[in-house]
């Protein structure tokens, strides 16, 4: 095996796998899902259907586990995960009824959420394998430099495209062009992953019980699993139907939505930076409470501004959004790995993604109720509930985090 060629190999797949994922994910399917005339509520579902899909990860362990992490079998769980994101594309062209079109739509989407959250345990534990200790920190500064310079070109390319075929009356058109460099891009992936080595790896068997006896007996990591519950439910409340609040209500140009989208990215990117230097000293009040306090501002300026007044804050709430995320980041990478009993980190890890997944199923139960006449104030008050919780989760950091050690 020559490490160099290999490394080269790692780096260009994630690069196009973390670009797709953004390129082929809410920025895109929302767009498109409003264009097909799917209503609110089925979109929201979308939306969060990644996070509910974390469930699975809890069973992903354990499953590959038992059948060996055959690389004929990742491969195949990939493909499919890939080819479904552009099967969305085919939906015009099968039927014009809303009821159809939503069932052809959810087909792809449960198919692309439960793939992914099944392959990712694997391709992670490949490139942790083959990559040295030494070249990991390089290797995730490039991926990301790279994946977002992907997403901000692409970004700009759909909004400009977008509104091009839509001022001539060819829509449809548009959004096929673009999913057919989402397809240029996941062929090319998909090559390149059969073509590359797969580490030889010491695979340890996981039971299902011990996946989640551990993490769900330490009373330490309770207070962990509070706040990120707490948390995705308040954060997922709050974005549900954002894109489609300021898509179809604030009927904003597509290179209007896809700029604040460019900017989200970009802020996650550049903060994150930041946020790891404050972290250093493990002082999680450093992060926590500007974090908290950031999704506060946005969720009150979501509430209380106009759509009038509201149309030219959205880049500087899709600033505080992505740097709000970038924070939460660090937290979940570090002090839920930090927080787990040695020797057990990836079932505590997936331990806290099932209650994630578990907590986010329980919005659009939430929100049915609420969106029963669908319409621009339902999508508010929904604003004002993640509002009202993120000061619940504000209240929580000072009553739990402030002058106590991370447990």
């Amino acid at each position: 095996m020559n490490y160099n060629k290999e490394y080269k190999k790692y780096l260009t797949s994630a690069i196009l796998d973390n670009a797709n994922n953004k390129i082929a994910s809410t920025t895109l399917i929302t767009a498109f899902a409003i264009y097909l005339g799917i209503p609110d509520f089925w979109i929201g579902l979308y939306v969060i259907l990644d996070t509910i899909t974390n469930i699975i990860q809890i069973f992903a362990a354990p499953l590959f586990s038992k059948i060996g992490q055959s690389k004929k079998v990742v491969l195949i769980n990939y493909s499919l995960y890939r080819i479904s994101s552009i099967s969305f594309a085919f939906i015009p062209f099968i039927s014009q009824d809303i009821n159809i079109r939503i069932i052809l739509f959810f087909i792809p989407a449960i198919v692309y959420a439960i793939t992914g959250e099944l392959g990712y345990i694997t391709f992670v534990n490949w490139r942790m394998s083959l990559i040295k200790k030494e070249d990991r920190g390089k290797f995730s500064a490039t991926k990301n430099a790279f994946k977002n310079t992907v997403i901000v070109l692409f970004s700009f390319l759909m909004g400009i495209l977008l509104d091009h075929f839509k001022a001539s009356g060819n829509e449809l058109f548009g959004f096929i062009f673009l999913f057919f460099i989402v397809f240029i891009i996941a062929i090319i992936d998909i090559i390149l992953r059969i073509c590359t080595y797969k580490p030889d790896i010491e695979q340890q068997k996981i039971s299902l019980k011990e996946s989640i006896s551990f993490p769900a007996k330490d009373k330490s990591f309770r207070k962990i699993l509070l706040f990120c519950g707490l948390y995705r439910f308040a954060i997922g409340i709050g974005t549900i139907y954002l894109n489609v609040y300021i898509l179809r209500y604030l009927n904003i140009s597509y290179l209007y939505y896809s700029i604040l989208n460019m900017i989200i990215s970009l802020s996650e990117a550049l903060f994150g930076l930041y946020w790891s230097k404050k972290i250093n000293d493990r002082n999680w009040r450093k992060v926590l409470i500007p974090m908290n306090t950031l999704y506060i501002i946005t969720f009150l300026c979501l509430s209380i501004l106009k759509d009038n007044v509201l149309v030219y804050f959205l880049p500087i709430i899709y600033l505080l959004i992505g740097c709000g995320n970038s924070a939460y980041d660090l937290y979940d990478n570090i002090a839920i790995y930090e927080g787990a009993l040695k020797g057990y980190e990836t079932s505590y890890v997936t331990f806290e993604r099932f209650i994630e997944g578990i907590v986010t199923a329980l919005i659009p139960l939430f929100t049915s109720t609420l969106l029963i006449n669908s319409g621009e104030l339902s999508i508010k008050l929904t604003f004002v509930i993640s509002l009202i919780f993120f000061i619940i989760i504000l209240i929580f950091i000072y009553s739990k985090y402030i002058n106590k050690k991370l447990e």
